[in-house]
């Protein structure tokens, strides 16, 4: 592929999730953005991850695979990547893009049931959760559920990686880990807060 054709192949594919995105944007309350995230925010938050050896990294939300297709294009052979997201038609969409990758895991199930799901793919913990869920959907105490069952999920020394639209994570967080990372991505639509939250 020749350095024209990279971007407008990047626009066809822009054009075509978006349309996705909208259409369940539209029918499903879960679905926060209108818009798959841009390439900025992929790479900020998967430069975050070490995924070397037999890494296990837990993705809540991957909506069309954006952000699932840049870490297995890092991860290696004995990597795992568990995919967890609620909406019938983006688990449609992701089982034919990695239905045939041996290191991916699909589930239409509930972020809350991590640990169940960890342990059914036949992972104890993960090393990394990543997660788009809007947890301005969600009561405070569903958020601090899924905070706690996240970091019981984490090997010790992992991290949860959080991108939102609005910084009500900065109030959660602390209450449930130790080390918390805080940035802002700019080149997204909408521009969105990140943080990386590691357990001791």
């Amino acid at each position: 592929m020749t350095a024209t054709e990279r971007p407008l192949r990047y626009l066809a594919v822009l054009a075509k999730n978006t349309l996705v995105y909208i259409k369940n944007f539209i029918e499903d309350r879960d679905v926060a953005s209108i818009m798959p995230s841009s390439p900025f925010l992929v790479r900020r938050m998967v430069e975050k991850m070490d995924l070397g050896t037999g890494r296990v990294v837990v993705e809540y939300g991957p909506a069309t695979g954006v952000f699932s297709r840049s870490i297995l294009r890092e991860m290696g052979p004995e990597g795992q990547l568990i995919l967890i997201e609620t909406n019938a038609d983006f688990v449609r969409r992701l089982r034919e893009q990695f239905g045939n990758d041996p290191r991916v895991e699909i589930f239409e199930k509930p972020a809350q049931d991590v640990a169940r799901l960890l342990q059914q793919a036949g992972a104890k913990k993960a090393d990394y959760v990543l997660s788009g869920i809007p947890f301005s959907f969600l009561s405070a105490e569903e958020s601090h559920a899924l905070i706690e069952a996240t970091r019981e999920a984490l090997v010790p020394g992992g991290a949860f990686l959080v991108y939102q639209h609005r910084d009500h994570m900065r109030r959660l967080l602390p209450q449930h880990f130790d080390h918390i990372e805080e940035g802002y991505e700019l080149f997204n639509v909408p521009p969105m807060h990140t943080y990386a939250a590691r357990t001791a």
